[in-house]
């Protein structure tokens, strides 16, 4: 009898163990060998935190204070202040004790923390959702563009968006937003196969979980992301169903698989009418200077920061040797620019770009003191010269994939030994570049932390010779809160010069270098006063060869260069404007130290035939254009 308990005994501890191995989720798209330690959320548990957990909870009084009848949420436990341990009142950004405060009276937030989940109530926005976390807290450095709630298994970033441009057009207006600017590449399998990433379920659109509202949904998990923190994301874009122009983005990243509470959380949403307004209250980004910087790269940043004079720099088309010594011969300019501006891109498809030294040296070699052109270097995270189908290194940057190549990239900047002024991953804030918004999960973040890598590869690797300029277009395109500028900003630590781009094409009215500059100033002066300014790259047109007529939905043809004289009163403007930029009509370029005249057309590929649709290079044909540079350039330095 003894053998035959011994033998069942046996048999159900392994019955056991079978049953409790069959229990683990191991089903699913989204298990892979870099994933499986997230996604079992296994951790060790200290007695510290035991101990901690085993103390009883108390409610926050406080929640009693700012608690009205409409936040109960009572299917997720918080039906009551009774259930609320932890009350937050965010105010103008920041967290008050004064909960007595009219939250009418500013940009206000609630926080409302349960055991298991917290209510969270946007008043400027008007809704309020439970998040199915306890450690919420809200990050409102960005408050007028995004609400951020940070947890530790996840971030949530929530926009309210209202600009779009072809809401009149109803349904089909909407159709035309939100797949032109805001899910083209989620929604794109090819794109999301080409960067390994997949769908964890199938696209939805919902109309039965918020009454009267659609939902549209996305879930998917980027692979290969043992580097990757948030390797999980869900999307959700919410929309009244009669209503065409605005809509709420829901973008959740997480540690772990979490589609289920991302979708409780999306069916708890409430809204109602906004009761306060969004404001600026970031403040002005503080100027930090790197401490590896060598004395001839602090030297040049200190000129450029006193300096009232504005040095000149083009990019020139094709980087083409005779083109660049003709523009600084006497028989076109006669001037040696101050800076040297040129492109460096990951790579082609599968083959990597690196720094040609013998061109940046025959070329550049400045240091702002021996007369020599400055580098201005263009770095942009692209394989492909910025098509946003198919392929983006970010992902892969984010994996680790391009590390060696970038600390080669390093070795050889640190080698130049001169000053860099790097210009990296310009106009992020759009919808034609590898590295924007719209092709990161609508995540911007992803941005920064790409951004990141590269800053700190850099300073591994010792180079003490970069300016680091962030540079982002003035007008945001798409029309959004999510991926507008300061989202993409990666922090103080990591960039000493703001970069502006703005460009007249002169195709058709044009709108003054004093009036576009202007709108750029006043977006920019709130948060990058205390920063040296440059112009990373500008034009006006002449007018091209070919113009894109929007209602027969074609190109005509034009007459190339019929602009020459609009060009010439606009480029006269604008060189009066910098040479005398300490005047207070024209503050809005007291903080440009450098601009850079981007000397090459944009072309249209019709029927195997290139055209000039925006006439920017500076060539033979612009005598008028060509009379004005000469005349001011010298000025810019008297």
């Amino acid at each position: 009898m003894k053998r035959i308990a011994s033998v069942f005994i046996l048999f159900a501890l392994l019955l056991s163990l079978l049953v409790s191995c069959a229990g683990e989720d191991v089903s699913g798209p989204e298990q892979t060998d870099e994933s499986s330690a997230a996604e079992s959320g296994a951790e060790p548990v200290s007695e510290e935190s035991s101990e901690e957990e085993s103390k009883p909870m108390v409610p926050d009084e406080n929640a009693k204070l700012i608690w009205q009848e409409r936040f109960a949420d009572p299917d997720s436990g918080l039906g009551s202040p009774d259930d609320i341990y932890g009350a937050d009142y965010y105010f103008d950004g920041a967290l008050t004790n004064d909960y007595s405060r009219d939250y009418k009276s500013g940009d206000t937030r609630f926080v409302f923390r349960g055991k298991e989940n917290s209510r969270v109530v946007n008043f400027a926005d008007g809704y309020m959702l439970t998040v199915p976390y306890a450690d919420v807290a809200c990050d409102l450095s960005l408050g007028e563009f995004r609400t951020k709630l940070v947890t530790s298994e996840a971030v949530i970033n929530i926009t309210y968006e209202d600009q779009n441009p072809y809401y009149k057009n109803g349904a089909s207006g909407w159709e035309t937003y939100l797949t032109e600017w805001l899910v083209p590449r989620i929604d794109d399998l090819d794109f999301l196969n080409a960067n390994n990433i997949m769908r964890s379920s199938r696209k939805e659109v919902l109309t039965d979980v918020i009454d009267g509202y659609e939902i549209i949904e996305y879930h998917m998990f980027i692979k290969q992301s043992k580097n990757i923190e948030h390797p999980y994301y869900n999307i959700a874009i919410i929309r009244k169903a009669d209503q065409y122009k605005d809509c709420i983005l829901v973008v959740m990243k997480s540690k772990n698989k979490a589609t289920e509470q991302f979708q409780g959380m999306i069916a708890s949403m409430d809204f109602f009418a906004k009761e306060c307004e969004k404001i600026h209250y970031a403040g002005q980004y503080e100027l930090k200077i790197p401490e590896q910087w060598n004395d001839e790269t602090r030297a040049y940043y200190d000129k450029l920061m006193n300096q009232t004079d504005v040095d000149w720099g083009f990019f020139y088309e094709g980087n083409n040797d005779d083109y660049i010594a003709w523009m600084q011969s006497p028989e076109a300019l006669d001037y040696t620019p101050e800076i040297f501006m040129t492109y460096l891109h990951i790579g082609w498809y599968d083959t990597l770009s690196y720094l040609k030294t013998d061109f940046i040296e025959k070329h550049a070699g400045g240091n702002g003191f021996n007369g020599k052109p400055v580098l201005n270097l263009t770095y942009q995270f692209t394989t492909t010269n910025n098509s946003i189908a198919g392929y983006t290194p970010m992902f892969d940057i984010m994996r680790g994939k391009y590390d060696d190549h970038f600390r080669r990239l390093a070795a050889d900047i640190k080698a130049y030994g001169k000053p860099v002024i790097f210009r990296l991953n310009n106009e992020m804030n759009t919808d034609w570049t590898s590295y924007a918004g719209i092709v990161t999960l609508l995540d911007p973040d992803i941005f920064v932390i790409t951004w990141r890598r590269l800053y700190d590869i850099f300073k591994e690797e010792g180079v003490d010779n970069c300016i680091w300029v962030f540079n982002p277009i003035t007008i945001t395109c798409p029309y959004c809160d999510w991926g507008e500028f300061a989202c993409y900003y990666p922090g103080a630590d990591y960039c000493q010069m703001l970069g502006l781009t703005y460009y007249e094409p002169g195709n058709s009215s044009m709108d003054s270098f004093k009036n576009i500059y202007t709108k750029t100033y006043d977006k920019y002066k709130d948060y990058f006063i205390d920063y040296p300014w440059m112009i990373g790259e500008f034009a006006c047109g002449a007018g091209g060869a070919k113009v894109y007529d929007w209602g027969s939905r074609s190109y005509r043809d034009t007459a190339q260069g019929r602009s020459e004289s609009q060009q010439t009163t606009w480029c006269r403007e604008m060189f009066k404007c910098l040479a005398n930029n300490q005047a207070e009509a024209n503050r809005f370029c007291r903080n440009i130290k450098i601009a850079v005249w981007f000397s090459a057309n944009d072309y249209v590929s019709l029927d195997g035939t290139n055209y000039v649709l925006n006439y920017y290079k500076l060539d033979e044909a612009l005598d008028q254009t060509f009379a004005v540079f000469r005349e001011w350039l010298p000025k810019l330095h008297q």
